[in-house]
């Protein structure tokens, strides 16, 4: 008296009598890849923002499979059209295109970044009494500290000022203990 066997789905490869020692093979999504349009100050800070959450994901991909970071990893300068790498070069940095490398340009956009649009700083004040809060609603004093500077550290980023504040101390030590 044997009813119809049930099938099992594809998906399921550890069932309830299914052999559990077959490898996987983890399958990677396409990066997408941050491309510069831009030149302007804003727009770099946002590319930036956008680079290094592509290079964590492709750093933890590479950690994963083993792979070669400088193999899977697309430099800066393949990001960016030709014809805007091209009059940058010309106009702002004063070399050829065939002189650029991936290093000067880095360096050129952090140059750029290092500076603000027109010299003109933006209102930190105005931008921390905003939006910078501290949850009181938040028990664990340490948690409550350290997600103040969390954003305070993604309010500098967002708005490219991490010139006008002073960074505190590689360490951060004396200023987080002061505060907890």
């Amino acid at each position: 008296m044997s009813g119809p066997q049930q099938k099992r789905s594809q998906a399921n490869t550890a069932g309830d009598d299914g052999d559990a020692s077959q490898p996987t093979t983890k399958l990677w999504t396409a990066l997408k890849l941050p491309p510069i349009i831009y030149f302007s100050h804003g727009a770099l800070v946002k590319w930036r923002r956008e680079r290094e959450l592509y290079e964590a994901a492709v750093i933890a991909r590479c950690q994963e499979s083993s792979e070669s970071l400088a193999a899977v990893m697309t430099p800066v300068i393949s990001t960016i059209h030709r014809r805007l790498l091209k009059t940058f070069c010309e106009l702002e940095l004063k070399m050829s295109v065939s002189e650029m490398t991936n290093d000067r340009l880095i360096t050129a956009i952090n140059q750029i970044l290092a500076t603000m649009m027109n010299d003109q700083i933006p209102n930190v004040h105005a931008i921390m009494n905003q939006h910078l809060r501290m949850d009181l609603r938040q028990k664990d004093v340490k948690a409550r500290v350290l997600n103040y500077f969390d954003k305070f550290d993604e309010l500098i980023e967002e708005y490219g000022a991490g010139f006008a504040v002073p960074r505190p101390r590689s360490d951060g030590e004396a200023q987080y203990t002061a505060l907890v």
